[in-house]
């Protein structure tokens, strides 16, 4: 169930406060949430040269290491290269190489809306998690898709942050996407939701903002600071199950 959020939640249970993970469509809003909460942030934006050169087209590599953090492919092999067009700074955007796990007509099925496991499902998308094993915050990146659009989500350490095949939707444009856990994450795995076997959806990423190293602040100043910044601001909160 989607539930608009006027700033950020914290759900108390039983005198235990819990942290759900918060979904952000507002760059803004995202990165204002991250200093709030004190943690420090990498930029990626994948135009160094010396660390993503390998990986440009036409080549791909199974994994790339920047900034201490590793992305690689979801799938097989994961390359960066130009989107052809403009992307958000720079010349070079993330994506996967080949992009999902079905290419048209590799199966003869049609496709359960909820069912995860049906190979009829591309599932484009990487993987991001630290080199060394430091605990993730928060990610947010531009997005854009190729087509009638894409839907996208994340997986923090495997869990789906939206409910059965449900994620914000990704058009032609580019489009912030960004998710919070104050409980923190080991990996997250970006997965677009809409791609089918004869109907593909590719995602394309750049300008990544990724918070780690938590400086931890009152849970009252995170209830209290970011919902006065949600009045200025929409994200929408959605509750890991």
């Amino acid at each position: 169930m989607k539930n608009i959020l006027i700033g950020s939640v914290l759900l108390v249970l039983t005198g235990t406060t819990y942290a759900a993970p918060v979904i952000y469509t507002d760059q803004a809003l995202y990165l204002d949430d991250l200093a709030s909460l004190g943690y420090s942030t990498i930029s990626e934006g994948f135009e160094d040269n010396a660390v993503w050169g390998a990986s440009h087209n036409p080549s791909s590599v199974d994994a790339t290491t920047s900034q201490g953090l590793v992305w690689k492919s979801n799938y097989t092999k994961s390359t960066t290269g130009t989107l052809g067009g403009s992307v958000v700074d720079g010349t070079y955007g993330f994506f996967s190489a080949p992009h999902g796990n079905a290419t048209d007509g590799s199966f003869e099925c049609e496709p359960d809306e909820n069912d995860f496991n049906d190979p009829c499902w591309q599932y484009d998308g990487w993987i991001v998690e630290s080199a060394e094993g430091e605990t993730l915050y928060g990610i947010g990146g531009w997005f854009t898709s190729t087509g009638s659009g894409a839907k996208v989500t994340f997986l923090l350490d495997g869990v789906n942050v939206n409910e059965a095949r449900d994620g914000d939707f990704v058009s032609l444009d580019w489009n912030f996407v960004g998710v919070i856990d104050t409980d923190g994450f080991a990996s997250v795995e970006v997965l677009e939701l809409r791609g089918a076997d004869y109907d593909q959806a590719l995602i394309w990423g750049d300008a990544f903002t990724i918070g780690v190293s938590a400086v931890p602040v009152p849970a009252s100043f995170w209830l209290f600071g970011s919902g006065l910044m949600g009045l200025i601001g929409v994200a929408r909160r959605k509750v890991c199950v």
